[in-house]
This record gives structure tokens, C-alpha cells and sequence, in this order.
């Protein structure tokens, strides 16, 4: 069996690696288009943060450790399109015939409003990208950025450090909209009014063009901003122009069933590619989330490799720090209630990060009132417990109850945690 993957980024490793390992004799190739594989979306933020020199010392995989595992690797190589017959055409000219393919391509920011051929509005999709902006940082004064979910303020955080004046700009009423209520998020808003960022809510650029000084006006509100540098951290989605004989969603993402696979059922495609199903609501997400396009990869090898499996869709989990703040957000939003099927309930705990700190983590848990099963929870601290996290994550797929949940053994050290169950309230 041969199966062909397109995209070398989380989506398409993870699918390789998978696909080897089950079914040793499969023939696995990857095409990436880059020069090489393991580029990490975050690389700008991190070597502006000093976690890392360049963009080569974040790489997490690179192409001579797959070909060790027996998967072929075409680098520098493009798609062009879907051919008959089972066959993808590629940029060399040649084709390519697979017995199963997967869409691995990713998303990338777009908008609509901004010149084709700009050179000062910018995405952090691709090493070439990071490098640019990094040239184009050591004489910019004025940064916009156009997006306030977790790629704009990851960028804003960075950015403010060496730039004089961010802007950031979003369109809904509050940042991190899709993951956070409005109580749970004001404390980062109000970190990031503190800083040198000048927040722009409920504020949609009407358009923004290159100005001759070298600069890009953003036309808003009536009025007009001239910045030397725009990156664009809004509108992710997926470029599937060149599998157009599939079938696709209106937003351009690719249907496919429950076991991931497109209209044509020797294709799949994971990650960025498409829509996933939300398991508080059963609607449909699009996510451009890294555990999401991992998640989605395993699913799709399992179902190459001959163990079906239905996707039992994501729980939408997120997270980091920013301006002084450890967020993370898992589930079901309070606002989202109306697309939940029953009533639920919710309530607000301070919990102790360990017994040798008095430092709080205010936490937010959703569950349904009549069956007390956890559907969400939000997470704002000084301090970090990722771990928690995770554990709420985990307890939301699995339906825990909340006096399930409060039954989970966790590990305790007095430095690390505080002895009582999570949910317990205690007067201070």
C-alpha cells in the first residue's frame, strides 16, 4: 500500500509516523514544500522572547529522522492538484499515484482587504516569514496586529518588547472570544491595556493599502492608522483550491464523515484542513490548533492501517502565557450555553497552586445540572498548572462527574500542590 501525504508540518509527521509503525511494509511519502520539515508557527515569538537564536534551533523533526524510519521525503516539492486515476500532480512535473492520500496542507491568514503583493503585511507561517519580520523589526516603530485570538496576543507579547507602539485589533467585543467568557478574560485585557499595547476592540479594518513613505495606512471607524509593519493573526483557513473536485464546505474547508475521509474515500484530510465536530455541542469547529491536527492524524492512520475508528471530535483545548498571565480554556463557554442540549450550571473556584504560596488560580466550571457531568472549564492565574489543565481536559472527554473528577488521585508534593480536592472552598 502506498499512501501519499501532503504537508509536512504536525499533521503529516504524526500521520507518517503512525502509518510506518502499524503497517511496517506500507511505502509512506511525504511532500512538503518547504526546503525543510519542523518549522514551529511560534519560532517568531520565541527567538524575540530569547527562548531561541534562530528559526533551525526550534526544529522538532527533520527529514533524515523519517527517512531513517523508511518514509520517503520530497522537500522543496509542491502539490499542484488531484489528477485521475489516483494521482497527484507535483511541481516537478511529474505524478504521483496513491492507493490512499492525506491532506495535511495547513491553513495560513488572509485578508481580503490588503493588497496582493505587500511586503509590509506579513503572516508567521513559514521560516521565510519569521526571517522577514525579524529584518523588517529592527526599524519599526508602529506594529499592527490584525487578530485578537492566540496567535495576535502570542505576537503582541513579543512584540511590545522591541517595538515602541503595538497596535492589536479585534473584532469581537473581547479577545480570545472563542475560548474565554468575558469575566475570565478581562484580567488579560487589562494586563494588555497596561502595556505598551493599544488594544483595539470590536474594531474591523475596513481595508489598508502600502503607502509611498513606506508605510501601511489601516483604514477604521472612520479614521486611519499609518504603521511600518502589519502581521496578520486573523481569518486562519486552509487553501483546498487545488483539490476542487472534492466536495467542500462554503468556508472552503473539505467535508468528510466521520472516519475522516473526503468524497473520494481513498482521501482523507486532517488538521487545518477541515471542520471537526465539537463534543459539548456536536456542531461543527474549525480549529487551527496543533493538538487538534495531531489528534485528527491518528485518527486518519488508524482508519489507512485498517482499525476503524470513528473521530469522536475535540474538546477544543488552549492555552498559554502572556503579558504575566497563565490562561487555558477547555470545553464548553457559559455563553455558548444555548447550543447545549440541557441546562447547566457554573461556579467560580479559587484554588491554591501549593501550600507554600498564598497564589491562587481562578478557575471557572460549567457542567449540566441535572447529570452533574464537567463540560467546561476556564483557567486564569499568575501562576501556571498546566497539568490541571490537562486533568480537566481528560475529565471532559471521559464525562466525569464532578464528584468523579474530585475522586481523581493527583500527585502531591506541598511545594507543587495544595492537600485538599480541587473543588473544595475554604475560607483563607
Amino acid at each position: 500500500m502506498r499512501v501519499v501525504i501532503v504537508g509536512g508540518s504536525f499533521a503529516g509527521v504524526q500521520a507518517a509516523l503512525d502509518i510506518k509503525q502499524a503497517d511496517p511494509n506500507a511505502e509512506v511519502i511525504v511532500i512538503e514544500k518547504q526546503a525543510e520539515l519542523g518549522f514551529v508557527p511560534a519560532s517568531l515569538t520565541l527567538i524575540l522572547q530569547n527562548m531561541a537564536a534562530s528559526v533551525d534551533d526550534l526544529r522538532w523533526v527533520t527529514q533524515q529522522k523519517l527517512e531513517n524510519r523508511g518514509i520517503q521525503v520530497y522537500t522543496k516539492v509542491a502539490c499542484t492538484g488531484l489528477l485521475a486515476d489516483d494521482q497527484i500532480g507535483l511541481s516537478t512535473g511529474d505524478k504521483l499515484t496513491f492507493d490512499r492520500l492525506i491532506i495535511a496542507t495547513g491553513s495560513q491568514q488572509s485578508f481580503q482587504q490588503a493588497p496582493k503583493k505587500a511586503t509590509k503585511i506579513k503572516t508567521c507561517k513559514t521560516p521565510q516569514d519569521v526571517t522577514e519580520i525579524l529584518t523588517q523589526l529592527k526599524t519599526a516603530t508602529t506594529v499592527a496586529i490584525i487578530g485578537g485570538g492566540p496567535v495576535g496576543i502570542e505576537l503582541a507579547a513579543a512584540i511590545v518588547d522591541v517595538s515602541p507602539h503595538v497596535h492589536l485589533f479585534e473584532s469581537e467585543p473581547h479577545v480570545m472570544s472563542h475560548y474565554f467568557d468575558l469575566e475570565m478574560i478581562q484580567p488579560l485585557e487589562e494586563a494588555i491595556k497596561n502595556s505598551a499595547v493599544t488594544l483595539h476592540k470590536k474594531t474591523f479594518i475596513d481595508t489598508m493599502e502600502e503607502t509611498k513613505e513606506e508605510q501601511v495606512r489601516l483604514y477604521f471607524n472612520e479614521t486611519d492608522l499609518d504603521v511600518d509593519l502589519v502581521l496578520l493573526a486573523n481569518s486562519t483557513r486552509p487553501n483546498n483550491q487545488m483539490w476542487q473536485p472534492l466536495a467542500c464546505h462554503e468556508d472552503g474547508t473539505l467535508q468528510v464523515n466521520d472516519y475522516l475521509q473526503t468524497s473520494n474515500p481513498n482521501i482523507y484530510a486532517i488538521g487545518d484542513a477541515i471542520k471537526v465536530k465539537f463534543r459539548l455541542t456536536g456542531e461543527s469547529l474549525y480549529l487551527s490548533l496543533v493538538n487538534n491536527a495531531i489528534r485528527t492524524a491518528k485518527i486518519a492512520s488508524q482508519n489507512i492501517t485498517g482499525k476503524m475508528q470513528k473521530d469522536p471530535g475535540t474538546v477544543r483545548v488552549s492555552g498559554n502565557h502572556w503579558f504575566g498571565y497563565f490562561v487555558g480554556s477547555v470545553g464548553l463557554l457559559e455563553k455558548e450555553a444555548l447550543l447545549y442540549q440541557n441546562e447547566i450550571e457554573s461556579q467560580h473556584f479559587y484554588v491554591r497552586k501549593s501550600t507554600i504560596t498564598t497564589e491562587k488560580i481562578h478557575l471557572k466550571v460549567i457542567w449540566d445540572r441535572d447529570t452533574k457531568i464537567l463540560l467546561g472549564a476556564q483557567l486564569v492565574a499568575q501562576v501556571a498548572d498546566f497539568a490541571l489543565l490537562d486533568q480537566l481536559a481528560t475529565a471532559i472527554r471521559q464525562q466525569q462527574t464532578l464528584e468523579e473528577f474530585q475522586l481523581s488521585e493527583r500527585f502531591y508534593q506541598p511545594a507543587f500542590r495544595y492537600p485538599l480536592a480541587i473543588f473544595t472552598q475554604i475560607e483563607e
